[in-house]
């Protein structure tokens, strides 16, 4: 409702924020299209029909699993814990 008038380097800050932001949201729905798929696949397949349940489990699990993986490794990349010596 009220706008305040920004700062001048708040512009870039915020810019700085979307991009991992950004980031973080399109590899979220990556992982989360590929375990659809993955899900999908293994509901028309024949051969796994007595467990189901079982295969649905293991690649909701390795999705999750993979996805993490892949977020903390991306974090880790933004904000590092050591800094190069220059």
């Amino acid at each position: 409702f009220f706008h305040r008038a920004e700062e001048p380097g708040e512009t870039q800050a915020k810019a700085s924020f979307d991009a991992p932001m950004n980031t973080i949201v399109f590899g979220s729905a990556t992982f989360a299209g590929a375990g659809a798929v993955a899900l999908l696949g293994s509901c028309f397949s024949k051969t796994l029909s007595k467990d189901r349940g079982l295969t649905n489990l293991l690649i909701i699990t390795a999705t999750v699993c993979c996805w993490l993986m892949w977020l903390i490794t991306y974090m880790m990349q933004l904000h590092p814990l050591v800094k190069p010596i220059p």
